[in-house]
């Protein structure tokens, strides 16, 4: 037995039930009978769809990284190695005009909701005369248009229905380490995909080791300015929060300060606010959309976050203060929090981690930016 949607072939997760024998390890994404081969997702595109304008010019390492790309999706998938802040976004849309050209169905997948709603936007700018279409959770009366733009999760209701399949962050949670889910993802494409991604662990090499992808780099971000290698400081419990007092107060930049869990994310504001103005975000908060736009306006200078932050959110001017504790982040999580800093033309910021004791993964992640930082 195999389920066709999400690749489990172990038994004990199918059950018999009164029409049949159905899985039980993606029964969450809908009951699909093991007979029964998952409904494939068709829709008509418009006509002039392709066309693209950007609202500035790439650079000549972005132009160079996009062709490269629509080159190697003739032959392969991609894979589109980029450091945060080098424009993957940007990088993939020659890739899509080209697929949307030929007349095929493309869709770009992300963990986050926020992310999807701020693409959707992006997109709708370069790809004026297209139809772009969000799904997430709580959206999706309309699942077809010429650009699908989606959660992971959404795409169980598209199997085998794109021609190209852009997974972004596909290192990163929910993806990371959820098999079922990734199976899911890469049973939505009948054509080729693009993993997107900063950083590559082992399972996203074994991905990719056995769909043969082309890689496809850039380490250089628009502003040729270097990733931010951060401050150091080694200290536990009452030490780390009056070392962490002490950046702040020194903060010209508005601050994101990252912390390991919900509990600290609430311990840490209600400390701090006596003194700074500040507010926090987890990802089931219910105030997190309004929390983050007011960070992102100005209301606030600080705001305390788990890693719902750590990727897809672009601030001018912000110094990143990570708490890292209990060997919680991972080098992939610290590279994308420290990634946060120097995003745009112009923007200027500065970096701390604060641990309460040496890591491997420190050294994981200063060995990363360092070697991304001698391509400049």
């Amino acid at each position: 037995m195999k389920c066709l949607r999400c690749g489990n072939e172990d038994p004990a997760y199918f059950y018999k039930g009164s029409k049949g024998y159905y899985c039980r390890k993606c029964i969450r994404f809908s009951r699909i009978l093991f007979e029964e081969e998952p409904e494939t997702f068709d829709y008509e595109l418009s006509q002039g769809c392709d066309e693209y304008k950007f609202e500035y010019e790439l650079t000549k390492e972005q132009k160079e990284a996009s062709k490269k790309c629509v080159a190697a999706l003739k032959e392969s998938d991609v894979l589109l190695y980029c450091v945060c802040g080098a424009g993957k976004t940007e990088i993939s849309v020659e890739s899509i005009a080209y697929f949307l050209s030929q007349g095929l169905k493309v869709a770009y997948a992300i963990a986050r909701k926020e992310v999807v709603i701020e693409l959707e936007k992006r997109f709708a700018k370069i790809f004026s005369q297209a139809q772009i279409t969000a799904v997430y959770g709580g959206h999706h009366e309309s699942l077809s248009g010429d650009l699908i733009i989606c959660t992971c999760h959404q795409l169980y209701r598209y199997y085998k229905s794109f021609d190209l399949l852009i997974i972004d962050e596909v290192d990163a949670f929910p993806l990371k380490g959820n098999e079922t889910l990734m199976n899911i993802c890469l049973n939505a494409s009948k054509g080729r995909i693009i993993f997107s991604t900063a950083t590559v662990d082992e399972g996203l090499k074994k991905i990719i080791s056995r769909r043969k992808c082309q890689t496809v780099s850039l380490f250089t971000r628009p502003s040729y300015t270097p990733l931010s290698v951060p401050e150091i400081y080694y200290r536990k419990n009452i030490f780390s929060l009056l070392c962490l007092n002490r950046i702040m107060s020194l903060m010209a930049n508005q601050g994101m300060i990252f912390v390991s869990s919900r509990r600290d994310a609430l311990l840490y504001y209600r400390i701090f606010s006596h003194f700074y103005s500040c507010t926090y975000v987890y990802s089931d908060l219910d105030k997190r959309k309004q929390n983050i736009e007011d960070f992102r306006k100005g209301v606030y200078r600080f705001i305390f976050a788990t890693t719902v932050l750590e990727r897809g959110i672009t601030i001018k001017n912000v110094d990143v203060v990570i708490m890292n504790s209990r060997k919680i982040f991972d080098s992939s999580n610290l590279v994308q929090m420290l990634g946060r800093v120097g995003r745009g033309l112009d923007s200027k910021g500065n970096s701390y981690i604060i641990s309460d004791r040496h890591y491997k993964t420190i050294d994981e992640t200063l060995d990363y930016l360092r070697k991304a930082n001698s391509y400049l």
